[in-house]
């Protein structure tokens, strides 16, 4: 990424830059904004700082690299890990707007952290997530830190058809999803029971109640802040909710491959009876992401979100499923921004493809297609 000196102007800039800024942020004269980052994305990290200064906000900008992190997490005292970093968490008293840039930048040492690794930084990082929605601060994160080539060889993916995607899925017409998502929250407020089937074995109902209905259109306005939903996740694109807690019954099958910790996870199967999870079950490498699911605390065995992707831009296959136009995406877990009950220290989400989605009876996807 380039400067020219004489004139300031960041000749490289991804046009996506501003609009995060301007549009999905609306970052202004007295936002303080934190910036953080990996070592790989110091440029783009750059480029969000040049532009929020231009807006008139104060930055910080903070980095981490590769080496500090995996060294952290597989060589330092457990203690060390459970332990919330006290320079981040004071910044969040200052801070009105975040903005970070996903990483690391090669996921394969992951492989390598044990569950009980995983599970101490999962709950040293919870007073940051109670700090963003105790305040609102308006918090977006950047999906391009994820597509490197040591990431897209870990998981076997396309690297340039998954960069391609990416910045595809960010130059969406934002106007179009804006109009999908109203009409989906228009039909979520009104249904009292949602029921979920596919092909692949997912037969699951649950029921709702008077809750906001998020829809994330890669915008945080003040409706958005004011319902508690300060994240925004870009490339974005999708309509999620909390239902009721104790209400799912049946089956909800992944039938993508999710990426987790520096593999792909097969083939996840949750039941669900009497309203709690009943049993995690899945293909290859399904134990690696049930062992930190054993050691979590809280309401990590009842349903967290649902989630209805309306990207048509974006592609199944890579790291966002759950945007993905047509896909439906359950979690369990923490769903306190969506306004639910569940208090945890752990959360996670598969996505069906094609799925049938009805609403008290009158189905709004068949297979994969909005009908609505």
């Amino acid at each position: 990424m380039s400067v020219n000196l004489a004139t300031g102007f960041n000749m490289s800039t991804p046009p996506f830059v501003k609009s995060v800024v301007k549009t999905c942020l609306r970052i202004r004269k007295d936002d303080k904004v934190i910036i953080s980052t990996w070592r790989h994305m110091l440029d783009l990290a750059e480029a969000f700082a040049i532009e929020c200064r231009r807006a008139g906000a104060q930055t910080h900008t903070e980095f981490i690299t590769d080496e500090i992190y995996y060294d952290t997490l597989l060589n330092l005292p457990m203690d060390y890990l459970k332990t919330t970093d006290p320079f981040g968490l004071a910044m969040m008293d200052i801070a009105t707007a975040n903005i970070f840039i996903s990483g690391p930048e090669n996921p394969e040492r992951m492989k390598k952290v044990p569950a009980d690794r995983w599970s101490a930084m999962f709950k040293a990082e919870r007073p940051f997530f109670d700090k963003f929605l105790e305040k609102k601060i308006r918090s977006a994160e950047i999906m391009l830190g994820h597509v490197t080539p040591h990431r897209a060889k870990t998981y076997g993916f396309n690297y340039a058809a998954w960069k391609k995607n990416v910045n595809a899925a960010l130059d969406v017409k934002y106007e179009d999803m804006q109009k999908l998502g109203k009409k989906l929250a228009n039909a979520l407020e009104k249904a009292s029971e949602v029921h979920i089937k596919t092909a692949k074995g997912t037969d699951l109902t649950f029921r709702l109640e008077d809750r906001p209905i998020h829809v994330y259109d890669g915008v945080i306005d003040d409706e958005d802040i004011e319902k508690g939903a300060v994240f925004a996740t870009l490339p974005g694109g999708s309509v999620s909710l909390a239902p009721t807690e104790t209400s799912a019954k049946g089956t909800f099958v992944s039938d993508i491959p999710e990426p987790q910790y520096g593999m792909l996870i097969h083939d996840i199967k949750w039941n669900f009876k009497g309203g709690k999870l009943t049993s995690f079950k899945g293909g290859k490498n399904v134990e690696a992401i049930k062992a930190t699911w054993e050691r979590g605390t809280g309401d990590k065995d009842k349903v967290g979100a649902f989630t209805l992707g309306i990207n048509p831009k974006a592609k199944t296959g890579f790291l966002y499923n759950p945007i993905v136009l047509g896909t439906a995406t359950l979690s369990i877990g923490d769903n306190r921004e969506l306004g639910g009950k569940n208090e945890s220290d752990w959360s996670f989400h598969i996505t069906a493809t094609k799925p049938t989605v009805e609403l008290d009876g009158k189905p709004i996807i068949k297979k994969g297609m909005f009908t609505l």
